[in-house]
Formats: C-alpha cells, sequence, structure tokens
C-alpha cells in the first residue's frame, strides 16, 4: 500500500495535465515595412510574439536572424519587437525571427520572410591628382563610388584612356585608386567603370579630360654614402640651350612606409613656371627615419634628429654634418650641370619648411655653386639646448648669394619670433628668429643699404604692421637689403595671415627674383 501510494504521487508530480514544467507554446510572426526594398534602404522588420496566455513580458529580446547570421536584437513591449536595419545584401534575403523563450514561454521561429534587396544605383566620380601633367609623370586617378542610399561598397573599378584599359582597383571604403605613368601626350579622355555587384548596379564616371603635356618627368635616384636618394627631374617641352636649374626641398612629411615617391612627386605649383620661364625643376627626397616615419632635411644643427641608419657611410669629417644632406646636394647640381647642360650662373635652391632651413644650410655651403636661395617658413638654424636660450649661428658662407626669405605671420611650427621650439623625429629643438637669420645674410653679403630700420619681430611677434611694403606685392612688408657683393640681395616678406604653409601663387615672384640674381664672379672667402 505504502509502495503504490508513492507510484501515484510520483505520476502524479509527472503529470502534465498539472502544468507544473509546461511551457507555454508560442508563435513568431515576422513582416517587413518594406519589400521588396533597395540596398541601402532602411528596413523595419516588425516580430510578434502571441501565445494563448498572452504576451511574453516586455523586454524579453527577439533576435533577427538571416540564416545562421544574427543581424541584431531587440526588446519585446506588448508583445511586438522591431529593428531597423539598412545592410541587407542584395538579392533574396530569408530572414526569420526567434523568440528564445523563458522559463514560462516556449521558443518560437517565424517561418521565413523571403525580402527582396534590388541593387542600388551608383555614382562613380574620376579625379585626378594632378592636370596638367607631363609625359612620364605618375598621375594617381582616385574613383568615389557612392551607393543611392549608402552602405559599404565591395567591388573593383576599370580605369579607361577613351576605350583603351589602363587598370584596374579594388574599392576600399568607397575608393579606388590607380597611379600610371604611362598617359600619352595630348588630351586624354578617362573614365572609371564600376563593376557593380548583386547589391550594386554598374556606373561609369564623367568623363575627365587629363591634359599631358610633352613635358618629360624622370623619377630616378643616385648612391651618395651608401644610401639610394631619390629626385624627380621635370624637363618643360621648351629649354634654352643652357637652362637654369631650380632645386625645390621638401617639407616635413611622415610616410608610415618608406615611400620616395610620395615626397618627390608632392607638387609645389612649380611646373607651370618651368613651362613659361624655361628651366629644369629637380625635387629631391631627404632621408627617412622608420622610427619617427618622417622625411626631414639635415640642416643646422640637427644631427641629434637622424639616426645611425640615416646616416649611411658618412662620418664627420668630412662630412658636416650626417646624413650628408649637403654632400648629396652638392653632388647632384654637379651631375645635373654636366647632364643637362646647365648654365652653372643659374642654380637655385627654393624649401618650405625643413626644406627651408635646409636651403638656408645650402646657402652657406654650396653658394659657390648657387646664386640664389628662396627659404619659405624656415629661418636658419634649429639647435638642441643652446646657451642661453639662443641658437649660435654658422660660419661665413662660402661666398656671397641672393636670399629671398618668406614667412606666414601665423606660423607657429617654426616660429619667425621669440625664440620657439619645434620638434623633429621627437627631438626638440630652439629656433633662431627671422631677425637673426636676415641679419646673418645681410653681414655675409656686405650690403650697405636698408629699406627700413624697423626689426622684423617686436617683443617676440611679427613686425610687418611697421616693417617696409613688399614691392610689388600688396599687402605684404618686410625688408631689403641691398649694395651687397656681387649682385646679390637679402629680401625678406612677411605674408601675412598666413600660417605653415607654402603659397604657390608667388611661385612666379621667386622665379622672378632668382632670375634677377644670376651668378657673378667672385673670389671664395
Amino acid at each position: 500500500m505504502k509502495f503504490s501510494r508513492i507510484l501515484l504521487l510520483l505520476f502524479l508530480g509527472m503529470s502534465p495535465s498539472l502544468g507544473a514544467f509546461a511551457l507555454t507554446p508560442t508563435t513568431t510572426a515576422l513582416s517587413s515595412s518594406l519589400n521588396p526594398s533597395i540596398y541601402g534602404q532602411p528596413v523595419t522588420l516588425t516580430a510578434v510574439v502571441t501565445s494563448s496566455v498572452g504576451a511574453p513580458p516586455d523586454g524579453e529580446t527577439v533576435m533577427f536572424l538571416f540564416k545562421q547570421t544574427v543581424l541584431g536584437t531587440a526588446p519585446l513591449a506588448s508583445g511586438t519587437a522591431t529593428f531597423t536595419i539598412s545592410t541587407l545584401n542584395g538579392g533574396a534575403d530569408k530572414i526569420t525571427a526567434q523568440y528564445p523563450g523563458d522559463s514560462n514561454f516556449a521558443k518560437s521561429t517565424s517561418p521565413a520572410l523571403n525580402q527582396t534587396v534590388s541593387p542600388a544605383t551608383t555614382t562613380t566620380t574620376l579625379a585626378s591628382s594632378i592636370n596638367p601633367s607631363g609625359v612620364g609623370q605618375s598621375v594617381t586617378l582616385s574613383a568615389s563610388v557612392v551607393p543611392e542610399f549608402g552602405g559599404t561598397v565591395t567591388g573593383t573599378v576599370t580605369f579607361y584612356n577613351g576605350n583603351t584599359k589602363l587598370g584596374s582597383s579594388k574599392v576600399s571604403t568607397g575608393l579606388a585608386t590607380y597611379a600610371t605613368t604611362k598617359l600619352p601626350a595630348g588630351s586624354d579622355s578617362l573614365t572609371a567603370v564600376f563593376g557593380g555587384g548583386t547589391s550594386l548596379t554598374t556606373s561609369t564616371s564623367n568623363v575627365l579630360s587629363q591634359a599631358v603635356n610633352t613635358a618629360t618627368y624622370i623619377d630616378t635616384s643616385m648612391t651618395w654614402d651608401g644610401i639610394t636618394r631619390y629626385y624627380e627631374i621635370y624637363l618643360p617641352a621648351v629649354l634654352p640651350a643652357n637652362p637654369p636649374l631650380l632645386l625645390m626641398l621638401h617639407g616635413t612629411k611622415n610616410t608610415s612606409t618608406f615611400d620616395p615617391q610620395a615626397i618627390i612627386s608632392q607638387n609645389w605649383g612649380w611646373p607651370e613656371v618651368a613651362d613659361d620661364y624655361g628651366f629644369i625643376l629637380v625635387k629631391p627626397a631627404s632621408t627617412w627615419d622608420p622610427n619617427s616615419a618622417q622625411w626631414n632635411w639635415n640642416a643646422y644643427f640637427m644631427d641629434e634628429a637622424f639616426p645611425d641608419g640615416e646616416a649611411g657611410t658618412c662620418t664627420e669629417p668630412p662630412a658636416s654634418g650626417c646624413p650628408d644632406d649637403v654632400g648629396f646636394l652638392r653632388q647632384l647640381i654637379v651631375n645635373l650641370t654636366t647632364q643637362y647642360n646647365v648654365n652653372p650662373n643659374q642654380v637655385y635652391v627654393a624649401g618650405m619648411s625643413s626644406g627651408a632651413q635646409m636651403a638656408e644650410r645650402v646657402g652657406v655651403e654650396i653658394s659657390d655653386l648657387v646664386a640664389a636661395i628662396g627659404p619659405s617658413s624656415g629661418q636658419l638654424v634649429g639647435q638642441q639646448s643652446p646657451p642661453g636660450g639662443i641658437p649660435g649661428l654658422p660660419g661665413d658662407a662660402l661666398a656671397p648669394i641672393a636670399v629671398q626669405e618668406w614667412h606666414g605671420t601665423l606660423d607657429t611650427n617654426l616660429w619667425p619670433c621669440g625664440y620657439g621650439t619645434t620638434y623633429y623625429s621627437g627631438v626638440l629643438f630652439t629656433l633662431d628668429t627671422v631677425d637673426d637669420t636676415f641679419n646673418y645674410w645681410t653681414q655675409q653679403n656686405a650690403c650697405s643699404t636698408l629699406q627700413t630700420t624697423q626689426p622684423l619681430c617686436l617683443n617676440g611677434k611679427p613686425n610687418n604692421a611697421n616693417d617696409a611694403p613688399a614691392p610689388g606685392l600688396t599687402g605684404n612688408t618686410g625688408n631689403i637689403a641691398s649694395g651687397c657683393a656681387n649682385n646679390s640681395e637679402v629680401q625678406f616678406i612677411w605674408e601675412p595671415d598666413v600660417a605653415h604653409s607654402w603659397q604657390q601663387q608667388n611661385d612666379t615672384t621667386r622665379w622672378l627674383f632668382f632670375a634677377a640674381h644670376p651668378k657673378q664672379p667672385s673670389k671664395l672667402r
């Protein structure tokens, strides 16, 4: 009897009719706010969960799935959960909604919803890194692909010159790029065609008219102190028998990897001026520090900013600094003068930022070969922990040299006044002032007359409001030292309300200054 009672109790405890452990069945239905839809369009998916005793509790989660991939989740509110998505793939997407259940309600999965997603139209826009360009010049074509309703773009863009295929490139973050040096001379009609896919339609860009001049770009290199040094030569279509030569020294630039092409292909606005006035343009690269990822020139007195690996086989002496940028630039000038029959009295060097500081050093140490320098946004010296906080200046220049300096009044990278500081590859340097630099050159060139006795800096700030007007430049002021040795001249020009930048619109003014100051016969100091 006792055994029978135990069996009865066990039977009753397991009986589903008592409902102690039974879960209430649920039904999940799924609907779409927009079907069919277009790729990138927002689509709101609505899941409704019901049961015989009402909806499950608010706040419980419903999952929305494409096959086994979770698209997203949403909480229940009065039995309904909504989820909006704009990244459904093109084609027929089978989507389900799954309620996972709880301690009272059984889980349920909706029937598959056949969501049709049509491809979105795309717009492809083509741009050129430089236009006009020259024969042999590296031109990077960039195709931007934008879908009708946004979204991720995958696929391939093919670039054409007329009907001739140039090459193809994968789209990454909406952009495909293709670099070429093979564009023929003339007016090239370039297009980019995006191939489309299941989610995106194909599209063809605007026709880009690329002017390719018969001028020639040559990217080449030489070895100096065991280091390969890179440079780009621009040869206008028309040159005199003995053309002038201009070297343009770049400013500090960061590249994540060793990429000299990114340095020598920078556009400083000179090719058009070279075409107009008939001179050879050369853009050399400095050395690259893999630790800081910076390209810098070894100007005065910045050896500490360069690791040993940048110096190659350079030693001091005989080099005046390592890496031996002075030696490299001197040999480059010698080589080019011979190679292109350059007029030896018309060799000029311009520079920006670090390149401006290097141009100043060229003026001191290569003034036997260089007729004039044009530094912009960079003075003569940077020095680590100078005594008394004022950097020292270099010794005498080898020969008189014409100097035209430019500096923005708002420059906070290489402060023109007040002995400011700057970093090169993580090393802190104190800068001399533009007054120090201007006075150094007036003394070196034995100049006898100043346009104004006003200083360039006053109370640690640009004194451009009180300096003399710069001839031919409306709104610019500065100072000019004339009556100098060997037809040299020293000119300083303030660029009002300009920060640390190269102003291409002044390139012609720079060139006219250079051309007016060819090298005169002189004895070396």
